[in-house]
């Protein structure tokens, strides 16, 4: 019975798992730093050239030796580093200066036609904030062509390997009132090109640039604006670079429709999931009506012997598998009929119980521990745990798992397969509603914020129904049958007698013939060593020694009254199994990024840390 209510949990843990198994296959290895911030801005000169101001914010999640940074040459005429300063945890500003001797905020600079790469030698640890801002001119970036001037770049190239966040890119020209001005950018269609004429300015702003991607920018403007520019072309340019941005923005235009039409269709596949699930769930509950069973008067104390085994009862008890503390009561009550003997011996820690076996036992598990674990007939609970730590293949786990399936036979002949069917039902069906209202929320985050504002909150009303309405379906509805019920009432006595056992005398309720055949349900509570201390206090250790002839020995004959038997015995099985192998601009004004790309320079440009 409870491995069936299981296996719909198991089920879902499975696709949890699958899919947190999928999502780290498909999302990159991360490193153990972040970019939050990163600010390009760019000074074109009237010599074509432009002054680059990079500022890159780093935030760590380790230790560091430093950064560094690489600008892609090829397609220009050049760099010049002017300037790199470095800035930790929001203190001062501070130039590092050239060097090869790796000396805390010193650099190394490595030149040719292809690249420029700034090596930073900065430690910084886990925590730190660290600004490093590099200043450095670039030669010839400017085309001047017989009808316009063309930059084309790639301001941030393809080299990160982490995401760039809070991007924004300045490109100044050194003109104000530039009417001609175009600007196209290609990259994240997130991304927002804004071009300000009168001021001779654009400006790019991106949320979030994941790794690896580039950004790439292209402006055309008057030759005027760059008129001491000695990089020039004869040939015609304006004409070739509208329409080659005209086709650029209608592609990334027809991609955002795609894009919001698949967000709003799995929008809707949500919702109509959401929807289906709660009206599914619903009609099941009205077709399926738990059956009412009559429950018992709550017995406070029960002094009786349950007419089930101490397992069993603990099972009942607590409705779910037996544990090892049920096993132990399992050894208590084969040591009362005589199928083996528990003694306890001299360790080199704590005492050690040995077991011997008398004849045949009945409960599986220790049937196999004597037949794989004992040699000539008797184990020590030490022996157990070596052979736990050696089983790599689980023997005693199945020995474990075989046993709890048997007690959890007998423990369904007082259980309604039916009602426990449903009560797991409710709660399936809060798990689940719950989950697509969450799915669907975030799906319409995806089409708009109203949308997921609207999404959530009919998603958390109606979680809220369905997991108030489990609460009141767990207490109403009885999992057990009518004799089940009853049983199980007189367990639920038993056990809150045995919690209070120190609010009574024990002597005055029973004699030690009742209490001996008690105790392994005792043990089965996991309050052995609490009721025999209390036998011990009522009763006097002289009774006991003669009354008890089966359990005085284990539980007071050695070390006296503190020695916990039962504890010893469950943490040694527990011990074991636990070792056990267990929209874009075509027009070049103001708008979103386009995608593709423009051949601009630019592209290897990239950075990280060391």
């Amino acid at each position: 019975m409870w491995k069936k209510g299981r296996v719909n949990w198991l089920a879902l843990l499975g696709f949890l798992v699958g899919l947190c198994w999928w999502a780290s296959l498909a999302l990159p290895a991360s490193a153990d730093y972040d970019i939050n911030q990163y600010h390009v801005n760019v000074a074109i000169q009237r010599d074509g050239s432009a002054n680059v101001t990079q500022t890159v914010n780093y935030q760590f999640d380790d230790d560091y030796h430093g950064v560094f940074n690489v600008q892609d040459l090829r397609g220009i005429q050049g760099a010049k580093l002017q300037k790199v300063t470095t800035q930790l945890n929001g203190g001062m500003v501070i130039p590092a200066s050239a060097g090869n001797l790796e000396n805390n905020n010193t650099y190394e600079l490595t030149q040719n036609t292809k690249q420029m790469r700034v090596k930073l030698y900065r430690s910084v640890q886990d925590g730190d904030r660290l600004r490093v801002v590099y200043r450095y001119q670039l030669q010839g970036v400017i085309t001047n062509y017989a009808d316009t001037a063309e930059l084309n770049w790639k301001v941030i190239g393809s080299g990160w390997d982490v995401p760039l966040e809070n991007v924004k890119i300045v490109i100044q020209l050194p003109a104000k009132n530039v009417q001609a001005l175009q600007a196209w950018t290609h990259g994240p269609l997130s991304g927002q090109t804004t071009v300000n004429r009168q001021a001779g300015r654009v400006t790019m702003t991106l949320k979030h640039n994941p790794a690896n991607q580039f950004v790439e920018s292209h402006l055309l403007f008057p030759t005027t604006v760059t008129s001491a520019n000695a990089r020039t072309e004869t040939t015609k340019r304006k004409a070739a670079v509208q329409q080659q941005e005209a086709k650029l923005a209608q592609e990334a235009n027809a991609k955002r429709r795609r894009n919001r039409l698949i967000r709003q269709v799995a929008f809707g596949v949500a919702v109509v999931a959401w929807l289906v699930a709660i009206a599914g769930y619903s009609w099941w509950f009205v077709r399926h009506p738990a059956k009412r069973h009559q429950q018992p008067i709550p017995i406070n104390h029960s002094f009786e012997v349950p007419p089930v085994t101490p397992a069993v009862a603990e099972s009942l008890w607590a409705q779910k598998s037996p544990n090892t503390d049920a096993l132990t009561a399992e050894i208590l009550r084969a040591a009362a009929e005589r199928e083996l003997t528990i003694e306890t011996l001299e360790g080199k820690r704590r005492p050690d119980v040995q077991l011997t076996q008398l004849k045949p036992v009945t409960n599986s598990f220790l049937a196999h521990c004597f037949d794989k674990v004992a040699v000539d007939g008797h184990f020590k609970l030490t022996d157990l745990k070596k052979y736990g730590k050696r089983d790599k293949a689980g023997r005693l786990g199945k020995w474990f798992s075989k046993w709890q399936r048997e007690i959890n036979q007998t423990v369904a002949s007082f259980q309604d397969e039916n009602n426990y069917q449903i009560r797991n039902r409710w709660l399936t069906a809060a798990v689940v509603v719950t989950i697509l209202g969450g799915l669907a929320t975030v799906a319409g985050g995806f089409v708009s914020a109203t949308a997921a504002m609207i999404m959530a909150g009919v998603a958390v009303l109606a979680a809220i129904i369905f997991w108030v309405s489990w609460l009141v379906q767990r207490k109403r509805i009885a999992i057990n049958t009518d004799e089940g019920l009853a049983l199980r009432n007189q367990i639920n006595g038993l056990r809150r007698m045995m919690k209070d056992i120190g609010h009574f005398n024990t002597a005055e309720v029973g004699d030690l013939i009742l209490w001996e055949q008690l105790l392994p349900y005792a043990a089965a509570f996991g309050l052995a060593n609490q009721v025999t201390k209390q036998l011990a206090i009522d009763f006097g250790t002289e009774a006991l020694a003669t009354g008890m002839l089966i359990y005085y020995p284990l539980f007071y004959g050695y070390g006296g009254v503190d020695f916990d038997l039962s504890g010893a015995i469950n943490d040694s099985f527990s011990g074991a199994l636990d070792a056990s192998g267990s929209a874009s601009s075509p027009s070049g004004g103001s708008g979103g990024f386009s995608g593709g790309s423009s051949g601009g320079f630019g592209g290897g440009s990239g950075g990280g840390a060391f």
